[in-house]
């Protein structure tokens, strides 16, 4: 009997530790409402799209994974396919972009928190969701936060979502592959949700299997 209950306890304690990284955490609002903008979901008009955005450690003051992305689309209704959807997340010391796209990394490695494949931007009103996978980005508080997206091929539809007035913030170009950009002198209104990794740790593990010993 006691084995068996040894077992449910191992087995409770895994589902707890594996279960999925979740978007749970604290909700983090970027930006003001300025207008609406197709970049970087300018389907109407290109097929390709390589793009960054920046956002200052003062406007998200927490520090910890960053676990969903969400756009503001208004009241637009419209959905989008994109395709070779890639997005990174990285840490820079940038306070204004400039049109070379790596130098805005200064430095530091880009995290590839969504890999090559299909995305539908929904439709509004309000925030829709563009899932992460298959990595999250753990956020120091310390830096300023880059993305970048890129994709490659598309449904023929332009989706715009709202941008914030400020300065140098966002960067495009109308090739996935482009070494270089426009520089906008506006931000990108966002919403991140920022918590705690879920996943089997080495220490969990250690304490799982002491249950046997």
């Amino acid at each position: 009997m006691r084995k068996v209950a040894l077992l449910l306890t191992a087995a409770l304690v895994l589902a707890v530790f594996a279960a999925p990284a979740g978007a749970t955490g604290k909700v983090v609002t970027i930006g003001a409402y300025a207008a609406n903008n197709y970049i970087p979901w300018w389907g109407s008009s290109y097929n390709s799209m390589r793009f960054q955005c920046l956002w200052m450690q003062s406007d998200i003051n927490y520090a910890g994974y960053i676990n969903k992305i969400e756009w503001n689309r208004g009241t637009y209704t419209t959905s989008g396919l994109y395709r070779e959807v890639r997005v990174w997340l990285c840490h820079t010391t940038k306070t204004a972009l400039e049109a070379t796209f790596n130098n805005n990394y200064t430095g530091n490695t880009p995290v590839l928190v969504r890999a090559s494949g299909n995305y539908t931007l929904p439709g509004g009103p309000n925030y829709v969701d563009m899932p992460i996978t298959p990595n999250r980005f753990n956020y120091n508080n310390t830096n300023n936060l880059l993305m970048e997206i890129r994709w490659n091929g598309d449904g023929g539809v332009g989706n715009p979502c709202w941008r914030s007035p400020d300065r140098s913030r966002r960067v495009y170009a109308t090739d996935h592959n482009a070494s270089s950009g426009s520089v906008q002198g506006n931000a990108q209104h966002i919403r991140l949700t920022i918590g705690t990794m879920t996943g089997v740790q080495p220490t969990s593990l250690g304490r799982v299997k002491s249950l046997f010993q």
